[in-house]
């Protein structure tokens, strides 16, 4: 008795299930189609692009030959833009213009000549504009410096991830006309080898935030004056001491041998008789006016490497009155037959340059030649 209950409350569900599907089946039918959904061939390999208040879509054509239009949704689809897709061509492209400044969503839809629209896709960019531009900075140069026509300019770090893209440098070249050349953000150091000496030079950052199609330039140009080598005609230079005579034979001796562009002579310390005062040595030279310092470049007395010829340590000094010095930086000297170059950290200005050696190999010294570089 019990299993005939059972069989007849399965028999009862059986019939319920089976009639809620059928009333299912009817409430669904008019919402299936026939042999299944068909989708337009999507957007394919899509790029998109900033620029000034408008952004730029692209995309290639795909391998779906019916698809004949797309449309791009945004601003959650209360805006959108139609687009024409011509039977020929690899890219399709269009410029949305007219975008306030600010981040987008966009939702691209292809739609082919039956009627049928492809999957979403969507993209995202960011339109610029002035409030963007106002808040970009040059890069900094660090030092510029021309030798004959040559002028190179060595950059500190630009600001790549916010779009620094060129530097754009406005010169005076050797024809005496105005010149333009572009320097990537990559390089560290750029040359211009046409450059007037004696003329400055301004520059400006041209930034292209997400690969933007329009380029945003920091806010005027910077003018910058070029170092170069200070003339040494005329100039006197004196030193704690020299051989007068016990190092002539050899080509050395006073302190302006120190200062003559000759390689083959140099300034010596007293040597002999005794006594010979040891270090602190020291180079001075009066510039007659004052400039700002860059740089200077030393070469020690020939034969130098493998040989202390030279002094070792040594404080870059500046002074406006010739009694009263600065120190600004203290440096090693190699000894080796090369130049050396020795930057300042800052441009001080100065009319007094000296070069105070404080250790070397010996308790006398020498150098072979020194040079200052700077602007007025």
């Amino acid at each position: 008795m019990k299993k005939i209950f059972r069989y007849t409350v399965l028999l009862a569900f059986a019939v319920c299930v089976l009639g809620s599907c059928k009333k299912m089946d009817d409430i669904y039918k008019d919402f299936v189609v026939p042999g299944g959904l068909t989708y337009a061939g999507r957007v394919t390999s899509p790029v998109i692009q900033s620029g000034r208040q408008r952004i730029k879509i692209s995309w290639l054509r795909g391998a779906d030959p019916n698809v004949n239009q797309a449309r791009i949704f945004w601003n959650n689809y209360t805006d959108s833009v139609n687009v024409p897709i011509p039977a020929t061509g690899d890219t399709i492209s269009v410029i949305i213009g007219n975008l306030e400044e600010k981040p987008y969503t966009f939702v691209a839809r292809t739609y082919d000549n039956k009627g049928n629209k492809s999957v979403p896709v969507e993209l995202l960019a960011e339109s610029f504009g002035d409030k963007y531009q106002s808040f970009l900075v040059t890069r900094p140069v660090v030092r510029s410096e021309n030798v004959g026509p040559v002028l190179t300019i060595d950059w500190s770090n630009a600001n790549k991830s916010g779009g620094a893209y060129v530097t754009e440098v406005e010169y005076t070249n050797t024809a005496n006309a105005t010149a333009v050349k572009r320097f990537s953000v990559d390089e560290l150091s750029s040359v211009i080898s046409d450059y007037k000496p004696g003329t400055t030079y301004k520059y400006r950052t041209e930034y292209r935030p997400g690969a933007s199609i329009d380029p945003f330039y920091t806010m005027g140009y910077t003018t910058q004056l070029v170092a170069f080598k200070i003339p040494k005609a005329g100039l006197v230079v004196t030193a704690d001491s020299f051989a007068a005579t016990s190092q002539l034979a050899n080509g050395g001796g006073p302190p302006g041998y120190a200062f003559d562009d000759d390689l083959n002579t140099f300034w010596h310390t007293h040597h002999t008789p005794t006594p010979v005062a040891p270090f602190p040595h020291w180079l001075m030279v009066d510039l007659k006016k004052t400039y700002n310092i860059t740089r200077v470049e030393l070469t020690c007395r020939a034969g130098a490497t493998g040989v202390t010829n030279s002094f070792t340590t040594f404080i870059l000094q500046g002074s406006m009155n010739g009694t009263t010095w600065t120190d600004y930086e203290t440096y090693t000297l190699v000894q080796k037959d090369q130049a050396q170059n020795f930057a300042f950290k800052s441009i001080p200005k100065m009319r007094y340059f000296r070069i105070y050696a404080t250790a070397g190999g010996a308790v006398h010294t020498s150098l072979a030649e020194f040079s200052v570089f700077g602007y007025e």
